[in-house]
């Protein structure tokens, strides 16, 4: 009998010492390092070679063959 209250109790002050590690964790912490945190620096130029434009194309090289094809169906 004493060794299973012994055990209720080290359950007990096990959970409610994680409990209060859980609470210091959520509460506490993400503010104390929001505070520390360095604002961003300045923007950074962009990231891989630049964009280049596309050239327009005439209307009919826009149309491909593949828009205007049909096949036959045997019957």
């Amino acid at each position: 009998m004493k060794n299973t209250w012994r055990s209720i109790w080290i359950m007990t002050l096990a959970s409610l010492a994680v409990w209060i590690a859980a609470y210091v964790i959520v509460r506490i912490v993400p503010p104390a390092i929001a505070q520390v945190a360095e604002p961003p620096d300045d923007e950074e130029g962009p990231i891989g070679p630049p964009v280049r434009e596309q050239e327009e194309l005439p209307p009919d090289l826009r149309q491909s063959a593949d828009n205007n094809v049909s096949f036959p169906v045997d019957i």
